[in-house]
């Protein structure tokens, strides 16, 4: 035992990257950061089998010519309709002359117990212990019981009056966060048929968290046969202000909406729906801004999400989309540019496909403007996410805009075809043996499709 754990150390420090355009930062206890270099890390890739027999575990190991290293193991594990991935890692120092390695226990141990109530404490502890869990989920979405934690991908809240095809962007590619989702239909409780979804992007620290209750209050009534599937909803999201922050609210939406099944199959359901949606911005919890939405929705079991909807602002400074994947990120004139005067339709189309299974989510999104009888503003966005590591590809995140100016008057199908005013922006982590890529792109296009790119690589070496 001894003998291979002094083989894999010296293999772990040995093994040194070909080349880098950029730096990875070091992570782990401040005792070991202090002595580590700049070096770029190394990567040990291992698989372990799941508990169905498939393999798609992964065992990472970073090491630096001062000699700190850290290893990683990701296995997955599935039982039915149940499905975790681990995260666990391990760090420590490794001395040549005379050989030893010490490991660093820290990130396993609690964290100490200072003035913290017992509540406060288990709240700290839990926070700990659950950065060792990468992603947990129970069920498929729409089905009467599910539930999912970490990062949040293809989220929509109901027909997408609040939240749309949210994908959490606000943590870099690799990282991942304590958001949670859950689905329950609440029927076999209640005398109407009706259920609950929430969401948040960190159970401990979230800067987004949404509700929505809905009812089919006719479902139990045997002479309103034709209006028992009609749905009545109350939706919430808002934004919860941070410890150190003054402001009573900063945003808050709130929606009540409709809907009534058009076409259902055992597969899929496509429905009609209307909402009210309300905004109460910086404390305005009494005089908010008001806006209607309406249109079409639908989904199969769990995979397919589609939307089409009409919006405009009845009263006030109205956002919509403001809870768009990427609203941690925005600027104060992104922000701005959302608000939707009054006598301007909004009108969009969104679709979302989501294979949780496999970490694959895909979203498209058709956006444009009319005002005085004239459409402007189109804006066709697309994106692929990969959670898992699928084929070559560990992780990858990728969105392509593309803007129709008028001025232009480019039909849609013909856009597509040119690089005009077209913005790309992917991040990707994808392994070509003997080697593995960070990449990182971002491409913008003007007018013209001169383009200006920005480039960022990391090459490490794979040992098998």
């Amino acid at each position: 035992m001894k003998k291979s754990v002094h083989l894999l150390a010296l293999l772990i420090f040995l093994c040194i990257p070909l080349y880098s355009q950029e730096n990875i930062p070091v992570q782990g206890g401040e005792d070991f950061q202090s002595r580590a270099s700049s070096f770029q890390w190394v990567e040990l890739p291992f698989t372990t089998s799941m508990m169905d027999g498939s393999s798609g575990g992964l065992l990472e190991g970073e090491a630096t010519s001062g000699g700190y290293f850290r290893l990683s193991y990701m296995p997955e594990l599935r039982h039915k309709r149940f499905s975790v991935q681990f995260d666990i890692k391990l760090s420590g120092q490794i001395q040549l002359d005379p050989f030893s390695v010490h490991f660093n226990f820290s990130d396993w141990l609690p964290p100490p117990k200072e003035d913290e109530n017992i509540g406060e404490y288990s709240l700290a502890l839990l926070h700990h212990y659950s950065s060792f869990i990468r992603s947990m989920q129970w069920g498929e979405r729409y089905e009467s019981h599910y539930a999912r934690y970490g990062k949040l991908m293809g989220i929509t809240l109901g027909d997408g009056a609040l939240v749309n095809g949210f994908f959490d962007q606000g943590v870099d590619l690799r990282s991942s966060r304590p958001g949670f989702e859950v689905m329950v239909d609440l029927s076999p409780y209640t005398p109407a048929a009706g259920g609950v979804h929430f969401v948040t992007n960190d159970l401990f620290d979230p800067t987004l968290v949404a509700w929505r209750f809905f009812v089919r209050p006719l479902s139990n009534v045997p002479k309103a046969i034709d209006l028992s599937k009609l749905e009545i909803g109350l939706s919430w999201a808002y934004s919860p202000p941070k410890s150190d922050e003054t402001q009573l609210h900063r945003h808050q939406f709130f929606a009540i909406d409709t809907s009534y099944p058009i076409y259902q199959w055992e597969y899929l359901n496509f429905n009609l729906f209307g909402d009210l949606i309300a905004e109460a911005t910086d404390g305005a919890f009494f005089n908010p801004a008001l806006g209607w939405r309406w249109g079409v929705w639908g989904h199969t079991k769990s995979i397919l999400v589609f939307n089409a909807s009409l919006t405009n602002t009845i009263r006030g400074q109205f956002h919509s989309a403001y809870f768009s994947s990427t609203f941690e990120n925005r600027s104060a004139e992104e922000t701005e540019a959302l608000l939707l005067p009054i006598g301007t339709t909004r009108l969009d189309a969104t679709l979302n496909i989501n294979i949780s299974r496999l970490g694959v989510y895909l979203r498209s999104q058709m956006v444009g403007h009319l005002s005085d009888g004239t459409y402007h503003d189109y804006q066709f966005i697309a994106g692929i996410h990969i959670d898992k590591r699928l084929f070559n590809i560990v992780s990858l995140d990728f969105t392509y805009e593309k803007l129709y100016p008028t001025s232009i008057g480019e039909r849609f199908f013909e856009g597509l075809l040119t690089f005009r005013n077209v913005e790309f922006n992917a991040s990707a982590v994808v392994k070509m043996k003997p080697y593995t890529v960070d990449l990182g792109l971002s491409a913008t296009f003007d007018d013209q499709g001169e383009a200006m790119y920005k480039l960022s690589t990391a090459v490490r070496v794979t040992i098998l």
